[in-house]
């Protein structure tokens, strides 16, 4: 299994069972007013410790401004839950279509509207600049991306096993697809987004299934160290 580690590709340990493989899972593009809140609830109920990576443009202006103190309100309660926060950035964008001065602006804005919630981990929308690329053109940008990543003071994480639950298309098939994808990874970080409701509404079997197949639940630091670690003063 796979994950970006600041642009280097790293190799976790490998699982030595053949049948039982550790996962985590991760939730992109939050918090949702209605809808994450329904995500805790069930990994409360399941006992489950996940990462969210949120977008900072929903807490655009901060705790006084009363229109965000919802947003606020979820993380206080997914922090309190033992969830990890990571950044997706201020705006979902794709990186590689900016410049430079407006990816440092869009990676940068939104640690110090949750400097007291995040961990120095971050995932960039569509991964863009997390890639590797034969072209040296696309290399340069996606090494400028991931180097402001760096200096912003965060890791990036990748996933080992997308869900393609945004993909109405792949609805029917997403449940074994993402068991046979646990087997194929051996484990691995698993991409959802809680702002998507069909999620939402099948997360608990997703999860009793899961476990009804052997697999064991992780805290993401057991993938990612380093996500243990508050974000550095520096970020800020």
């Amino acid at each position: 299994m796979y994950y970006f580690t600041n642009n280097e590709q790293q190799t976790h340990q490998e699982v030595t069972s053949s049948e039982k493989y550790p996962v985590h899972l991760t939730f992109d593009d939050g918090p949702h007013l209605t809808l994450t809140p329904k995500v805790l609830d069930i990994l409360n109920e399941e006992d489950i410790q996940a990462t969210f990576f949120v977008l900072g443009e929903h807490f655009d202006g901060g705790k006084a401004n009363v229109k965000t103190l919802p947003f606020y309100n979820i993380l206080e309660r997914a922090k309190k839950d033992g969830h990890t926060i990571g950044s997706h950035t201020y705006s979902h964008i794709n990186h590689l279509d900016y410049s430079e001065t407006d990816v440092h602006e869009n990676i940068l804005k939104p640690n110090s509207l949750l400097k007291e919630y995040l961990s120095p981990v971050l995932r960039l929308p569509y991964g863009g600049g997390a890639f590797t690329s034969d072209d040296p053109l696309v290399q340069a940008k996606n090494t400028m991306v991931m180097n402001i990543v760096k200096h912003a003071g965060f890791t990036h994480v990748l996933w080992d096993i997308d869900s393609r639950d945004w993909d109405k298309e792949s609805h029917g098939n997403l449940f074994p697809s993402l068991l046979s994808n646990i087997s194929k990874f051996k484990g691995g970080i698993i991409l959802f987004h809680d702002a998507q409701e069909y999620t939402v509404n099948h997360l608990r079997e997703w999860i009793k299934g899961i476990k009804g197949n052997g697999h064991v639940f992780k805290s993401i630091d057991y993938f990612i160290p380093l996500a243990a670690n508050t974000l550095p003063s520096e970020a800020f």
